[in-house]
């Protein structure tokens, strides 16, 4: 679903990534780990497109992308099915307010799929760190992608929310395929089926 071919990437004449090459493929949860700087983020948005690599190639073999940054870009200010509504890409929802009666229970269906059916008109800013990111997994579902790129999804959240957070993104490989920047080694192997680590801007496979 989505390979890099020998990507490089550098910034002011600094080179972050030299040379990566991995595979994410359908049916796949990948865990990508890496000590703080070492590029992680970056791959993740060579991969959404957000970033041009330096050289190399990047294969999409997917029509739409899930990118959950590390800060989640939640609008802290809307409700929880706002939030969602507006990752749908309907423009006209978006700029009026007054989203089609489909779109409405599409995104309660995936609210409930993540366990938030009973606050959809709870304001994003009460929400518990763990909530927040079922509300970025839900977003990433109803805009119909077919992979996640997940920065840190779990970051800052104790080892239960976690797992449940977690197990989530998992569950999303059986109609599409993840990819995961983690920093506990532990879960990664737990839940992920391959694990890259980052490191002097080379990607090395650890199982």
């Amino acid at each position: 679903m989505l390979r890099y071919i020998n990507v490089s990437y550098a910034v002011n004449g600094k080179t972050i990534l030299r040379d990566v090459t991995l595979e994410i493929n359908r049916g796949e949860a990948v865990a990508l780990l890496g000590k703080s700087g070492a590029g992680k983020t970056t791959l993740l948005k060579i991969g959404a497109g957000i970033l041009k690599p330096t050289s190399g190639i990047i294969e999409r073999h997917v029509s739409r992308i899930g990118y959950i940054p590390q800060s989640i870009g939640l609008i802290e200010g809307a409700t929880v099915l706002e939030n969602v509504l507006i990752a749908s890409g309907n423009p006209l929802g978006i700029f009026t307010g007054r989203w089609p009666r489909h779109l409405i229970e599409k995104a309660v269906q995936v609210l409930r799929q993540v366990g938030l059916g009973d606050r959809l008109r709870e304001p994003v800013a009460n929400l518990s760190g763990g909530e927040k990111q079922r509300v970025a997994v839900a977003r990433a579902l109803i805009y119909g992608a077919e992979i996640i790129l997940a920065d840190e999804p779990v970051s800052n959240l104790d080892l239960q929310t976690a797992e449940d957070v977690l197990k989530l993104l998992i569950a999303f490989k059986e109609n599409g395929a993840v990819l995961a920047v983690l920093h506990d080694v532990d879960l990664a192997i737990k839940y992920f089926d391959k694990g890259y680590r980052l490191e002097g801007g080379k990607a090395y496979r650890i199982w």
